[in-house]
């Protein structure tokens, strides 16, 4: 099965260019449980398998490259992401007042800055020396700036179905029963930056049973995705050509690209978006293909873009002599091109974006108003299912945001408000209140119509589509001391139409409760309840009722250093399930991890032994685990068994490093 010539060559064509490829750090591991709860939030709410770089990739950045808090202006602190906008606004008034920072350790006499919050932008922060901003100089830019090349190759031991021998008239029978290309996973990725201010780069990617340079995959990788970035040259403030995400507001009119929802982290749930960024992920969906530009004319910010790119959909009618007769019925997501049904679905129909936005900041105030035409190719048909009665139908559509961001002493208040072509809108308005420096809430209302059309949007929402939901969410975060701090939130919302699988208006309650006890810089303690209360449809007698579904988890979860260079981490988890008056399931989760990190060293490595247990799929538990670079692996446990993993940093030179890991799942009740 590891017998891949292709393989071998790229990987020892690959070694022989060390000069080119430039070592990439971790993130921090006082972050680690943070962005770890993040993705395994998302993980619970999708089977897809997510490329979830785009969420870390800031982080690396400033990583290598410190901000200079004596030289950073709020947008910049907004795109570190580990600030609130209080936190931000108390951090430049302070230094506006008493000038600049002497120690970071200073940061404790503003409020907002406990020592939690401390450790966690340490790595990422400096107050001395300047801000990196750079010259537009070629020997400047020839020097300082860095080139990597990364290669990804992945495979599944065991043999599958899916590539198994089969008889040509049993093939025939059923084309889809097997996969058209070979059983490995192939990703490659080269990014030219220098600073933020300048970088270009291709991906590409071949998926699990795709085929390469053969077939239907003759160019090489199924896909590719290219960018060129350029920014601050004089008023032209951004620059993206090629491949690119755009993020406003509170991400109801606009937000490509993944974002973080409903977390531990109770009291954050404000967006600050990144405006343009370049796009060098492998999700094929979750991006724009152009041109992106943003200008600063102060007191104005003005961006303009235009997008097209292909989609992947099932294409029903027509013919070959009449293409106006076809009619998109879904669109397809997955970005799987290995079999002949998905073969047949790919590039079936163009997208056309063009839009702009103007934004401005007036002291503590920010307002931004967004706008944008949406043309496909084809129509799509709405879907002659019930609850997909408001459905988009049609080839076009508009959308309009206005948003806004207000502080005022220790009060942010934040909203947006938007509308699609056919009149359905949606509203948003949240404030996060400080009143003391030990505690926090934040309050969001949200208002999503059925008839809400948007296609490239990301809100703290319950459903996986913005539209159909009312909510009411509040957060808090109290910090007894120091070391200990409880966050909680409640959210309730209401789908007052259809959805899938709930044949009626429905309802339900999430609620979160988490306690945390930080001892040391490098140690953390918390224990966690979940629940979440929700009604689904259940046919009873030939009729369709709604019956309360519950669910509860129970986490407890230690990570804590045993010597310099050893980190321990565990974690024990139950969970119940239970439908209307029927029994109630189980599961439970239970990992000891250990992590190798010694300074200086050329080998760091991390390992993990789980035990799982769970009645079926519904009592299932999700659990981040550590990946080589740009990989993230977020499985979902269920049925009956361990697991166990493996996964090796060798630094080779300054200039070359080698991840590779191994996982296996060993099922005890089930073959």
């Amino acid at each position: 099965m590891m017998n891949k010539p292709l393989y071998w060559l790229l990987l020892l064509f690959f070694a022989f260019l060390p000069s080119f490829v430039q070592a990439q750090e971790p993130i921090d591991s006082t972050n680690e449980n943070t962005i770890e709860d993040r993705i395994e939030n998302i993980a619970e709410n999708t089977d897809a398998e997510i490329d979830y770089s785009s969420l870390t990739e800031t982080l690396k950045y400033f990583r290598k490259h410190p901000l200079n808090l004596n030289r950073a202006d709020r947008e910049e602190l907004e795109e570190l992401g580990l600030l609130n906008a209080i936190q931000i606004d108390n951090l430049l008034r302070h230094i506006e007042k008493n000038g600049a920072l002497i120690s970071l350790y200073e940061l404790q006499s503003i409020d907002g800055f406990d020592l939690a919050t401390i450790y966690s932008i340490l790595p990422y922060v400096k107050i001395f020396g300047d801000n990196e901003r750079k010259t537009w100089n070629l020997n400047e830019i020839l020097k300082q700036s860095k080139s990597t090349l990364f290669v990804r190759y992945t495979n599944i031991l065991q043999e599958q179905a899916g590539y198994a021998p089969i008889s040509d008239s049993a093939l025939a029978e059923s084309p889809n029963s097997r996969y058209l290309g070979s059983d490995y996973k192939l990703y490659t990725r080269y990014k030219f930056a220098y600073y933020n201010m300048l970088s270009f780069g291709i991906t590409a990617e071949k998926d699990y049973g795709e085929e390469f340079f053969s077939g239907n995959q003759k160019q090489g990788f199924d896909y590719y995705s290219a960018h060129f970035f350029i920014r601050d040259i004089g008023p032209l403030k951004t620059l993206a050509i090629g491949d690119y995400s755009l993020q406003f507001g509170q991400g109801l009119a606009l937000w490509s690209g993944l974002s973080y929802g409903k977390s531990a982290e109770a009291i954050n749930i404000k967006k600050s978006g990144r405006g343009i960024s370049p796009y060098s992920s492998v999700d094929e969906n979750l991006f724009m293909r152009g041109f992106a530009t943003q200008f600063n004319l102060k007191p104005f910010s003005i961006y303009a873009w235009v997008s097209r790119k292909m989609l992947d959909a099932n294409v029903e009618g027509g013919d070959s002599m009449n293409t106006e007769e076809f009619v998109i019925t879904s669109l397809q997501e997955s970005g799987l091109h290995n079999t002949q049904s998905t073969i047949v679905d790919k590039d079936q129909i163009s997208e056309l974006i063009a839009g702009g936005r103007i934004e401005t900041s007036i002291q503590r105030v920010k307002l931004g108003a967004t706008g944008y035409y949406t043309h496909y190719g084809q129509s799509i048909a709405p879907g002659d299912q019930l609850y997909e009665y408001y459905n988009f139908s049609g080839n076009e559509n508009l959308n309009f945001g206005l948003d806004y961001s207000w502080i005022i002493k220790n009060a942010n208040f934040f909203g947006e408000a938007g509308i699609s072509k056919n009149g359905g809108k949606a509203f948003l308005n949240g404030v996060m209140l400080s009143p003391d420096r030990l505690f926090t809430i934040s309050i969001l209302h949200r208002y999503l119509e059925p008839d809400y059309h948007v296609f490239y949007a990301s809100a703290l929402q319950e459903a996986s589509t913005l539209k159909n939901e009312h909510g009411l969410y509040l957060g808090d975060e109290l910090k007894f001391s120091r070391k200990w701090r409880f966050n909680s939130y409640v959210d309730l919302f209401t789908f007052p139409w259809l959805r899938y699988g709930v044949d009626a208006p429905s309802s339900g309650i999430e609620m979160l409760a988490q306690i945390n006890f930080r001892p040391t810089k490098r140690a953390e303690f918390y224990g966690r309840f979940k629940q979440e209360n929700k009604e689904m449809s259940v046919t009873q007698e030939h009729i369709s009722i709604l019956e309360p579904t519950i669910k509860r988890s129970y986490r407890i979860n230690a990570s804590f250093p045993i010597s310099e260079s050893i980190t321990l981490k565990s974690r024990a988890e139950y969970l119940t399930f239970q439908e209307g008056d029927g029994d109630q399931r189980d599961g439970f989760l239970i990992y000891q991890d250990i992590n190798f990190r010694k300074p200086g060293s050329r080998i760091n490595f991390s390992a993990r032994y789980a035990l799982f247990d769970t009645d079926t799929y519904d009592e299932r538990i999700y659990a981040y685990e550590n990946d080589v670079l740009y990989g993230y692996s977020i499985p979902g446990f269920y049925s009956k068994g361990s697991r166990v993993y493996l996964l090796i940093r060798w630094t080779a030179t300054k200039h070359l490093d080698f991840w590779a890991r191994i996982a296996h799942t060993n099922y005890v009740n089930k073959d």
